[in-house]
């Protein structure tokens, strides 16, 4: 009688056999035709059990960092998603000891893993700056792992930031307008769409982004609200953003009458454009398909105005960078200008702009008289 019972237990209600085990605290039930079958699928399950579970308890690069950005998500900006997402990806492919980076288990990466990672980068023609960035989301990344408690050691800990070989920003890209050549430009694009986008940029030191999101309600109590900027979402599209480039991109800039008359210019361009339907909430600035402001299209009309003017070719950028040289030059101090051009820290308005602050250091000391 006994062994009747063990085997209807054993048996499914189709006719095949059935047999259990435990594994992790938790009973798994296997069913097959014949015993030879049973025995080998209790084996793969057994097998697949103990490669997930380690593989949770120990998972890679690539899974632990898909949960690393769920986790993210709606706790940093989707432009800040989308940065580290091309960060990783750079470094994910890169092949060490024959095997790419976002196959290693979390427990197996070594110091001289992530050194062969800045070795990889920097045959790549990555900047030494670009390449310091990149580590230091892998070292975020390893340091939130060993929060969760999937490592103990940070792998990224010993390996030292290259050094900066290139030359300064301030000393390349971040070119000013000389006076003549602002002058000229201005003459020549006084008939372009974008003519009062220029103004507004060289007159206050905005971004294009900013610019581009600024609404009606930001003009209040005789300045400029920057509380936002256009970005781009996760997926690379185009968008108003909530915040500002950085936190610190949040402020206020004075109207003076030029930047007055730049605005109410423009409102009267949007009134003969889009009628007389005008909302607090408006965009000023639109592209002239009246959809968001960018700057691509911005640039070729720059390029087209110094390709016939004869200067040379500058983005929308340097109108930033003109207004802050201006604006050391005519005696603002670079505390303030740190406030108007929304940088997060004194030290990056000096390492952009404080070739201006050398050049002028002559005329200072001319006009300088201690009475003794």
């Amino acid at each position: 009688m006994a062994k009747k019972k063990t085997k209807k237990k054993n048996l499914c209600s189709d006719g095949r056999l059935q047999k259990s085990f435990m594994f992790n605290g938790k009973r798994i039930y296997v069913r097959a035709r014949d015993k030879d079958e049973l025995e080998k699928k209790i084996y793969e399950k057994k097998l697949q059990l103990t490669e997930a579970k380690e593989l949770h308890d120990n998972p890679t690069i690539e899974i632990f960092f898909k949960r690393w950005m769920d986790n993210r998500r709606g706790s940093v900006t989707q432009a800040t998603l989308r940065s580290q997402q091309c960060h990783y990806n750079t470094m994910s492919m890169i092949q060490i000891n024959g095997k790419a980076f976002k196959d290693y288990r979390l427990s197996e990466v070594k110091a001289e893993d992530i050194r062969n990672i800045q070795k990889a980068l920097a045959k790549r023609n990555n900047r030494s700056q670009t390449i310091n960035d990149k580590v230091a989301l892998l070292s975020h990344i390893f340091h939130d792992a060993i929060r969760e408690q999937y490592i103990s050691y940070n792998p990224c800990s010993p390996v030292k930031p290259l050094k900066r070989t290139e030359v300064a920003a301030r000393e390349t890209i971040h070119r000013a307008l000389t006076p003549e050549e602002t002058k000229l430009f201005f003459e020549n694009a006084r008939n372009s769409f974008y003519y009062n986008v220029f103004r507004l940029a060289i007159q206050t030191g905005m971004r294009i982004g900013e610019i581009g999101a600024l609404k009606n309600s930001d003009i209040y109590d005789d300045a400029i609200h920057i509380t936002r900027t256009i970005t781009r979402n996760e997926n690379g599209s185009y968008c108003i953003g909530t915040e500002t480039k950085t936190w610190h991109g949040k402020r206020t800039i004075p109207l003076n009458n030029a930047i007055t008359e730049i605005i109410e210019n423009q409102r009267k361009i949007n009134h003969i454009l889009d009628g007389n339907i005008s909302n607090i909430d408006d965009l000023i600035f639109r592209a002239p398909e009246r959809g968001l402001l960018m700057s691509s299209p911005a640039d070729n009309v720059i390029k087209n105005i110094c390709k016939k003017i004869g200067i040379n070719q500058f983005t929308c950028h340097a109108f930033r960078d003109t207004f802050a040289t201006r604006a050391i030059e005519q005696g603002i101090e670079p505390r303030t200008l740190q406030e108007l051009l929304g940088h997060a820290d004194f030290s990056l308005t000096m390492n952009l702009y404080g070739h201006v602050i050398d050049d002028t250091k002559e005329k200072a000391m001319n006009k300088l008289n201690i009475a003794l």
